[in-house]
């Protein structure tokens, strides 16, 4: 996700006091279902639009690669129309520059709205905590399924679009339904965290870690090549058997089987084909044996 956007945290234990210095934000407020409750702060200048270095990215046909610009202009925030094909509206009026007034609807393309506020602390952490309710599992901490997957279509998008390395993992806990079945679900749970939080210790900030089933996981590392991210998924394949997990005093055998697909630089392909090969490669990796790395290569 953008370094910008209000996402960190599963919880907030201890809001902060209310009032205090309030920054502007722009939240979405329309659009696709994935796309809703997101928040940037307005910081310097955000690049609106469908390009890969987009600071907001929008995903849609309606909006134009580079679509609009907000930003700060002395004590004011504005928006500025960058000649995009459809224009951008602010409460229903075509602009080409606005200054923006608290609780302004900013409409580009055909679906989506971002609504201008400020914020401050406590506005903050609660709208976090949604967010997080809406993109995150609610037991793992990893990304759900469907903000993990709208995350693949940006990273691979861009990763074409500006001939960058990427590579997908699929990640699989081997024999979890006999853990279940032998320990309990609350032990097959406490394997699923531990081994989520282990995985999120060893990756970079840049990647992102999402649940995209039960016992599978998947892994997206930017601007990685798929000998690198042999390396980097061996480790936590390593990491995952060492893992201890106790059901009373008895340690759980937890090991897992990782699929990896690469994207090279200059290549194409579909997010939802480099996911597939992913699944392919988890798929051989868990027929010779389990407990392994394997590559299919694009």
């Amino acid at each position: 996700m953008n370094e910008d956007e209000i996402t960190a945290g599963l919880a907030v234990p201890k809001l902060p006091a209310p009032g205090g210095h309030r920054v502007p934000v722009l939240l979405t407020v329309g659009g696709p279902a994935l796309s809703l409750g997101r928040a940037w702060r307005v910081a310097g200048e955000l690049l609106i639009g469908r390009a890969g270095e987009a600071d907001i990215w929008l995903d849609e046909e309606g909006v134009s690669r580079k679509h609009a610009r907000v930003f700060h202009d002395g004590p004011t925030i504005e928006v500025a129309d960058l000649g995009s094909r459809n224009g951008t509206w602010v409460n229903g009026n075509r602009i080409t520059q606005a200054t923006l007034k608290e609780s302004d609807l900013i409409q580009i393309g055909a679906s989506y709205i971002l609504r201008f506020v400020y914020q401050d602390q406590l506005d903050e952490a609660a709208h976090r905590t949604l967010v997080d309710n809406a993109t995150r599992d609610s037991l793992t901490g990893a990304y759900n399924r469907g903000s993990f997957l709208d995350q693949l279509r940006k990273d691979v998008s861009s990763a074409i679009r500006h001939r960058q390395h990427l590579s997908v993992a699929a990640l699989d806990l081997d024999h979890f339904k006999q853990i279940n079945d032998r320990y309990g679900h609350a032990t097959g749970d406490q394997v699923l965290r531990h081994f989520a939080r282990t995985v999120s210790t060893l990756i970079r900030s840049e990647d992102t870690f999402g649940r995209i089933g039960g016992e599978e996981f998947a892994l997206i590392l930017r601007q990685c090549p798929e000998v690198e991210a042999m390396r980097k998924l061996e480790r936590i394949r390593d990491t995952i058997e060492r893992l201890d997990v106790m059901h009373g005093e008895q340690r759980v055998v937890v090991t897992v089987s990782v699929g990896i697909c690469g994207l090279e630089a200059g290549l194409a392909i579909a997010d939802t084909e480099l996911l597939e090969a992913a699944d392919r490669a988890l798929y051989e990796a868990k027929t010779a044996g389990r407990n392994r790395v394997n590559a299919l290569h694009t």
